[in-house]
């Protein structure tokens, strides 16, 4: 249980987040929110060597445990790697908690340990004070699900969030790694609101060997027929760069697989719409011939026709849709000419329409953002990660990976498919397990990225709101 204090470790106000896409992990000029100015102390470190625990508390009314603290835990060293046998090598050991996950399931990190408590930070920036609690050391991998409560994230047309689909591939590729020998800790264990730099000092606290932050697009860029996966890494950190390449060349194959069967679909569909067509259009032509006869006899005005409108195509991305033709039945006049000026010229048989196109519309499969995807830093003009998460994580080698996009409604189509969300999982774990047995390589790296732009309003403390401890 958790007595939350009233007081927010920010030293002055924090700005409100800029741009206003679907995807931001926080604003590019956000300041570590725990009152530490050059971005580089964690709050256990500020509090440990600046303030006293009853000068942060106030009066000590709220603190379960007034006997004093021992100070920031250490680390206890580097992450060994491991081997294609065994790549989840035992982690250092450390005599105190890094982190606590709380008896309501939230993951926090220890500022200070106490003999009967823990003074944490709550995934809100504020302090608190937490008696019950399973402790946590160190982690071989933080995995952390981007978004969460009221911030959804990119939203499908057919209502899939993106906090949802981020928070289960987490789960489930955790489940994975922890049956092959990880300690795997969770940044957000649930459906709610936690700040980026929150995201990070829980990073920092356990201090993995790597840290993942899982997104999935939104917006509608241009399309092709490669996936638009973006791997964002960490500014000057070649192990994220591994890491990087190791999930991009692990995850196309898998992602190329899952588009093919639609793919075939769309062929089947296509080519018998094409049949369908073709019938169609040689069905139009007999009833313009026939229509044509009718006029040279006479039996109808001039302007008549019974051939109907071509039709406009359809929006891209969308199915093209089968014609459909009815009987006609044609009421006429008696013959009183023909085009010659001798008998009339006989009327051919009433054709009968093809049958409607027995297979369902199938929509062209293709992925967005191919023009936008690859491995990349995004770097600032001060030479710091342009994404929050990245740049609140220390000096944890750290990615963001953003798998697809959720708003293209063929990639939505695959996302609502579970034992897909599944294997998105999977490839994930499949990759954490090469960057463990040091895998060297990788696929999809492209320019880095320097450029400034909005990118959205999440991850900030402005709307933030506690979950229960």
């Amino acid at each position: 249980m958790a007595g939350l204090l009233a007081l927010t470790l920010v030293a002055g106000a924090c700005g409100s987040v800029a741009g206003g896409g679907p995807t931001a992990d926080g604003p590019p000029d956000e300041r570590l929110a725990f009152g530490d100015p050059d971005l580089e102390a964690t709050a256990g470190e500020r509090l440990g060597s600046e303030a006293a625990p009853a000068e942060a508390t106030g009066d000590g009314s709220q603190d379960p445990d007034t006997t004093g603290g021992q100070g920031p835990p250490t680390t206890g060293g580097p992450i060994e790697p491991g081997t294609v046998d065994n790549p989840f090598v035992a982690l250092p050991s450390v005599d105190e908690a890094r982190a606590v996950l709380t008896s309501t399931g939230v993951v926090v990190p220890v500022i200070d340990q106490r003999p009967k408590s823990w003074l944490v930070a709550t995934p809100c920036q504020n302090i608190a004070f937490v008696t019950d609690g399973q402790p946590i050391g160190r982690a071989h991998v933080v995995l952390d699900p981007g978004h969460g409560g009221a911030e959804y994230g990119a939203v499908g047309s057919t209502g899939i969030t993106e906090k949802d689909l981020n928070l289960r591939v987490a789960m489930a590729a955790a489940d994975i790694l922890e049956r092959a020998g990880a300690t795997v800790v969770l940044a957000r264990t649930g459906d709610y609101t936690i700040t980026a730099a929150s995201r990070g000092l829980i990073a920092k606290a356990v201090d993995p060997a790597l840290l993942v932050s899982i997104h999935h697009n939104g917006g509608a860029p241009a399309g092709g027929e490669k996936p638009g996966t973006i791997v964002f890494t960490k500014t000057e950190s070649p192990a994220s760069t591994r890491f990087g390449g190791l999930l991009h060349q692990t995850l196309q194959p898998m992602l190329q697989g899952a588009a093919e069967p639609k793919r075939q679909r769309y062929r089947e569909y296509a080519d018998a719409l094409e049949s369908h067509e073709a019938a169609i259009a040689a069905y139009d032509r007999s009833v313009a011939d026939r229509d044509a006869v009718l006029v040279a006899n006479g039996q109808v005005p001039a302007e008549a026709t019974t051939v109907p409108p071509t039709t406009v195509g359809p929006a891209p991305g969308e199915p093209r849709l089968p014609s459909v033709r009815q009987a006609i039945t044609t009421t006429t006049a008696p013959p009183t000419t023909s085009a010659g000026g001798g008998a009339p010229v006989p009327v051919p048989e009433q054709p009968t329409p093809p049958p409607a196109l027995a297979m369902a519309p199938v929509r062209p499969f293709t992925w967005a953002g191919s023009g936008n995807a690859g491995v990349r830093s995004w770097t600032r003009a001060d030479g710091r990660d342009y994404l929050a998460v990245l740049r609140h994580s220390g000096d944890v080698p750290a990615v963001l990976a953003e798998f697809l996009y959720v708003t293209n409604p063929a990639e939505e189509e695959l996302l609502a498919d579970a034992d897909f969300v599944a294997r998105e999982a999977g490839v994930l774990a499949d990759a954490i397990i090469l960057f463990f047995t040091g895998q060297a390589g990788g696929t999809g790296h492209v320019a880095d990225q320097f450029d400034d732009q909005p990118i959205g309003g999440s991850g900030g403390i402005d709307n933030c709101v506690e979950p229960e401890l």
